[in-house]
């Protein structure tokens, strides 16, 4: 006799292998016969749960969304705004070696899905993080942190681009690193950019 899971602890473990699947195999292979099988359960129990494919994959987002701005939060802790950005670029490679299938990757994935909502979802997602760079590069620019000349908005874009294409190219190797080796050398060549 399987015993039912508490709600919470099964949506949980319903994201977890989303993740997974995303990041291994591609949003073409989320589907709820996938995911029963991979929790060892039937289609009828994740349907307990979620109503589509559209619900489950926005409680991946709000996930996602919850992750990353725990993450910038945490990393936010100095007065400076350019450190601020350094210990941002190496909590998301560690969020990224530590959760093996970081939200970038979840993101990228879950954008190839067509449907609407799901796409607005996580456009709004990619412009709150955005904004939030954006905000401290504004800072650092306005305390004479960084080259007078620097777009806050396109650097921010730079940013998440540099974190995005190193975990994407870390995926495809199993995520075979060291943060904090990594880092060092990518907020170098951040930092001559913007000036710092």
């Amino acid at each position: 006799m399987q015993v039912r899971k508490s709600t919470a602890i099964r949506r949980q473990q319903i994201v977890d292998i989303i993740r997974n699947i995303i990041s291994s195999q591609g949003i073409e292979h989320v589907t709820i016969s996938e995911i029963a099988e991979k929790i060892g359960t039937t289609k009828g129990a994740i349907y307990r749960h979620f109503k589509s494919k559209r619900d489950i994959l926005s409680l991946l987002i709000d996930n996602v969304e919850e992750t990353l701005m725990e993450a910038l939060d945490k990393a936010t802790v100095e007065n400076d705004p350019v450190q601020n950005l350094k210990n941002i670029l190496l909590a998301q490679l560690t969020l990224a070696k530590n959760r093996r299938k970081t939200s970038f990757v979840v993101i990228m994935g879950a954008m190839q899905f067509s449907d609407p909502v799901i796409r607005r979802k996580i456009s709004q997602l990619i412009q709150k993080y955005l904004r939030r760079i954006e905000k401290l590069l504004s800072s650092a620019l306005k305390l004479g942190l960084v080259r007078k000349d620097i777009n806050p908005k396109v650097s921010a874009i730079v940013f998440m681009g540099l974190i995005q294409s190193t975990i994407t190219v870390w995926s495809y190797k199993n995520f075979r690193f060291v943060p904090q080796k990594i880092h060092s050398d990518l907020w170098n060549i951040y930092k001559s950019g913007i000036g710092a």
